[in-house]
């Protein structure tokens, strides 16, 4: 995978420094090691393995738009590869040894020292949890920096419709500057090669629109390079 940064409250400063460099280096060698996983486009049916569609609602012939991507892969890949590098799986907020207040059971993705990291590749509204969650972490003393990863928004729209995304992350994240104390350094994922998750998405779209004219009806098609760039003109409103 190729990468971006969003660089909030000079966290990239922050992990430069000796304490947190090596980490820093884990986390860019994960991702761009990374392959986008995809679903098996020959599979019709999407609990199986298959890939996902969504249809548009229109007056005459319906569109169908698919999401070649394999979301739960992608975590699974995430899972191994910090656990490969002695990375801390699933760790608690709030520690068993904290008291005072409520028991809780939030629990982070990743943690290496007083380094938290979340990968969000799912609904939009769930990065606010995260980054909830870094600023839980670092008021306890928990963690000194966080790095938060989502795709960017055309990848995104390759894994389902209202997934968090990098651009809507770098618009929001500035303004939550006086809540928001902690440094955190934002990383946005797509792939190097978008060819084989166009192949994916276009057979996928071909095998089921064989089967609905073998069926009798007639569908249409969102063509990968719009549904790409595709942004729901009320997204704001739909979290």
């Amino acid at each position: 995978m190729k990468w971006k940064p969003l660089d909030y409250r000079y966290a990239d400063a922050v992990l430069d420094h000796t304490a947190f460099k090596q980490s820093k280096q884990e986390i860019i060698d994960i991702l761009t090691a990374a392959v986008p996983p995809l679903l098996n486009p020959a599979e019709p049916d999407p609990k199986k393995g298959g890939v996902k569609r969504r249809g548009r609602s229109r007056i005459g012939v319906p569109r169908y738009l698919y999401l070649p991507v394999d979301q739960k892969a992608l975590n699974t890949y995430l899972d191994e590869q910090f656990k490969l590098r002695g990375w801390e799986l699933q760790p608690q907020i709030v520690s068993k040894d904290k008291s005072g207040g409520p028991v809780t059971g939030l629990k982070g993705d990743y943690k290496k020292g007083a380094l938290q990291v979340e990968a969000q590749f799912g609904n939009m509204a769930r990065w606010y949890t995260d980054v909830f969650k870094f600023q839980l972490s670092y008021s306890l003393g928990e963690i000194d920096v966080a790095v938060l990863i989502v795709p960017t928004q055309a990848f995104a729209n390759m894994i389902d419709e209202n997934v968090a995304y990098f651009e809507r992350v770098e618009r929001e994240l500035p303004w939550a500057k006086m809540s928001l104390t902690l440094p955190i350094w934002v990383i946005g994922i797509e792939p190097h090669d978008w060819g084989p998750v166009r192949d994916c998405y276009d057979r996928a779209a071909e095998i089921f629109e064989q089967a609905r004219m073998q069926a009798g009806h007639q569908i249409g098609r969102i063509p990968f390079d719009t549904r790409r760039v595709e942004v729901p003109s009320d997204e704001e409103s739909r979290d």
